[in-house]
């Protein structure tokens, strides 16, 4: 189930995890100041940054749909950058289509074009070619996934995400840095009323099926999985409805049919109705759920996906939505 730290172990270990961090701290900071030292402006575009001081498990994605959201209610176009992190094209980068897998060009990278079939996703680990790409469709509204490693690019509006309980948010805390951004918010798993202006949290918006069609679970049991950055959260997030297991693995994994047939007899075993997976997983296990591919063992299988939506201050969204009116953009 979800982990908990100890208070009285967190603060114990926080001066050592700071000073064990120093040397690549020392590292990554010249780089990044390196690269800003060549920073690059796109005069066409509005880009939009969005950050985090942890790798993965932040809320990154929920946040580039929330602001995705928001644009596409403007009628705007725009278009999203992403690494594409170990995809078959990060290193050359591509426009992503429907027909690309996991595989071609990484899970969150799908999940996005999933959510948002009319835009454009791109990714690559040049982020400028990415970035040169959309501005040669036209586009000049622009989303970038983690900035943070891209201080060689001009950014007209930056949002930092910290989550100071992510194992490796230590690697990534350099005092002062963020608050070069236009919005820093704090995840705050129970917000206080004087965390309003400044913290974030998450909500399931509900249950889909394989085909995109929302479902009420009701009180049934249900086995979940996940393959996060923070597997902790979700399972936080199961343990709401009547949670009988829960199965992490290492984000960024590519489930096999052999990982959905395990967890199914899981679910069996525990007697639950339902199995269930995040957004960005089930984008993974459809690749081997498409008509003609699947095995007739797992035809059957009731898996279910949870929308996870990150909640913000309600001036976060708004603010960017008038710095790029401002700037005639919109």
């Amino acid at each position: 189930m979800q982990h908990r730290t100890d208070p009285a172990l967190s603060r114990l270990s926080r001066p050592l995890l700071g000073l064990l961090s120093l040397p690549y701290k020392a590292i990554a900071f010249c780089q990044w100041r390196l690269r800003s030292l060549r920073r690059q402006a796109f005069p066409g575009m509005f880009i939009i940054s969005v950050d985090s001081l942890s790798f993965g498990g932040a809320g990154k994605t929920p946040l580039v749909m929330a602001i995705g959201k928001a644009l596409e209610a403007k009628g705007a176009r725009f278009a999203v950058v992403s690494r594409g992190y170990r995809s078959r094209f990060e290193k050359t980068g591509i426009r992503v289509e429907r027909g690309h897998s996991c595989r071609d060009v990484g899970d969150e990278a799908l999940m996005l074009k999933a959510r948002f079939p009319g835009q454009d996703v791109f990714i690559g680990r040049d982020r400028r070619r990415s970035i040169a790409a959309a501005a040669a469709c036209g586009i000049r509204i622009l989303i970038l996934d983690d900035g943070f490693q891209s201080s060689h690019i001009h950014k007209d509006f930056s949002i930092m995400l910290v989550n100071t309980g992510h194992p490796y948010y230590y690697l990534r805390h350099f005092p002062g840095l963020a608050r070069r951004d236009d919005r820093v918010l704090a995840f705050r798993p129970a917000p206080r009323a004087q965390d309003a202006a400044t913290g974030y949290d998450f909500a399931l918006s509900g249950f889909w099926d394989i085909h995109d069609r929302q479902v009420e679970i009701g009180s049934d049991p249900l086995v979940a999985f996940s393959a996060l950055g923070d597997n902790a959260r979700f399972a936080g997030d199961m343990e709401r409805y009547r949670l009988a297991a829960f199965r992490g693995f290492a984000d960024h994994h590519a489930f096999t049919p052999d990982d959905l047939r395990g967890l199914e007899a899981l679910r069996k075993e525990k007697g639950a109705a339902w199995l269930v997976c995040t957004e960005k997983d089930i984008c993974k296990v459809k690749s081997f759920l498409a008509p003609g591919q699947l095995a007739a063992d797992l035809q059957d299988i009731p898996l279910l996906y949870a929308r996870n939506e990150i909640e913000l201050p309600g001036d976060v969204i708004a603010g960017i939505i008038e710095h790029a009116a401002k700037k005639g953009f919109l």
